[in-house]
């Protein structure tokens, strides 16, 4: 049975209520000794800048990639430690905490030290600082404008709420675990977006070749120099520029902030227009199934998208639209815009005034390169749009872990 000093979700055998503490009580107190971005060389001692803290490091600094030639004053860990940020631009940023595990790593400025007694794993700790309660009394105790800071002695007046050891360790040892399971779904997500990268730069010619450097077997000959228009049905065209009224229910209307990671996140959606007002916007452009979309306006200018839904939507006008025709493969379009060749006429043609701008004529102009065999097209449509897929299967897994490590943080902490 919970209460206020037992969590939701424990290991079995520990029933004991949890007790509450000051952390002043728990913990010995000091700082790190100042370095800056310019002491750090290409090799030496490592070290840890506060700025990373919420930048790189998890709950555990595993591996550090920062190094520098050691001072005479050097705070040098022991191992064990528990740093907290002093200073950042958000009280967010800086109510975190991390463990350095490994004795000999140089602590830099403008870092909390805590050193836990022994009734404290230094695991649990930091996992308590970095959340619930305790990360929501830190925000508050953060203080200033410009920039916020966070003192030892805001540290030692936190009220820890804490087991029996043994337990804090069976908790810390759960969420490294989780946290590992975590980080090695990264690096998989991480290689597939890398292998799609390299695929898309030598299954499409490179600059001044006409045949692309890997290609599927049985096809031959070279592939032709065409302008973009070519392979549509009809002009590249958009959506209204005028902002619609938008209503609590109806047709879905998108803008460019809906493009994410080159997918429709419908979710992100500005909201939905009346049927009236999509009948009238849809006179000069309707999406269909399969169109493809290229931000053509604003700081994410290039981004792609390919419509994979029947359901009725609306766009908005910074996102350009092209239908493919008949001779031509929508997902080879799809790819082809995300190749570095057109991804660099994209950021030479963009018009540099306070947000960049693509023209649509100017983009129905863009140099490419296709092969003419539509069977090859879509061989490498097909192609990529298995890997697309393994790459969101991946995505959706890495979001379902960090979701479930959310919810275990809520729910074993009191």
């Amino acid at each position: 049975m919970k209460n206020n000093q037992t969590p939701e979700i424990r290991f079995p055998g520990f029933i004991e209520y949890w007790k509450q503490q000051k952390l002043g009580d728990l913990a010995d107190f000091s700082k790190g000794n100042g370095y800056s971005k310019s002491d750090l060389t290409n090799e030496g001692e490592p070290i840890i800048l506060y700025g990373r803290l919420y930048t790189k490091y998890e709950t555990v600094i595993q591996s550090v990639d920062t190094f520098t030639i050691e001072k005479e004053k050097s705070v040098v860990s022991k191992g064990n430690e528990v740093i907290v940020p002093s200073s950042g631009e958000t009280s967010e940023d800086i109510s975190r905490a991390s463990v350095v595990k490994e004795p000999g790593i140089i602590l830099g400025g403008d870092l909390n030290i805590i050193r836990p007694t022994n009734d404290i794993d230094s695991v649990f700790l930091a996992l308590s600082i970095s959340n619930g309660k305790q990360r929501k009394e830190l925000i508050k105790r953060a203080q200033g404008k410009s920039v916020v800071h966070l003192h030892n002695s805001d540290l030692k007046e936190v009220n820890l709420s804490f087991s029996k050891k043994e337990e804090q360790t069976k908790i810390a040892d759960f969420f490294k675990q989780l946290d590992a399971t975590i980080v090695f779904q990264e690096q998989e997500l991480t290689t597939l977006k890398q292998t799609k990268k390299g695929f898309l730069q030598k299954m499409f010619p490179k600059e001044g070749e006409s045949v692309p450097e890997v290609r599927f077997s049985g096809f031959t000959g070279d592939w032709e120099q065409r302008k973009l228009r070519e392979m549509l049905a009809d002009p590249v065209t958009d959506g209204p520029h005028e902002t619609p009224k938008l209503e609590e229910s109806g047709i879905p209307f998108i803008s460019v902030d809906a493009i994410v990671d080159n997918q429709i996140d419908f979710d992100r959606k500005r909201g939905y227009i009346s049927e009236e007002t999509d009948e009238l916007y849809s006179k000069k452009y309707r999406p269909q199934y399969h169109d493809v979309f290229l931000v053509k306006s604003g700081s994410t200018v290039g981004k792609t998208a390919i419509v994979e839904t029947k359901e009725r939507f609306n766009i908005w006008s910074p996102l350009a639209a092209m239908r493919v025709g008949e001779v031509s493969d929508p997902y080879f379009l799809y790819f082809l815009l995300q190749t570095r060749k057109v991804q660099n006429q994209v950021k030479d043609k963009a018009s540099s005034g306070t947000q960049p701008n693509l023209g649509m004529r100017e983009l129905e102009k863009f140099h490419t390169q296709i092969t003419p065999n539509l069977e090859e097209q879509k061989k490498i449509g097909a192609f990529f749009q298995q890997l697309d897929n393994l790459i969101t299967l991946h995505q959706r897994e890495l979001d379902a872990l960090k979701e479930t490590k959310k919810a275990f943080l809520q729910k074993m902490f009191v």
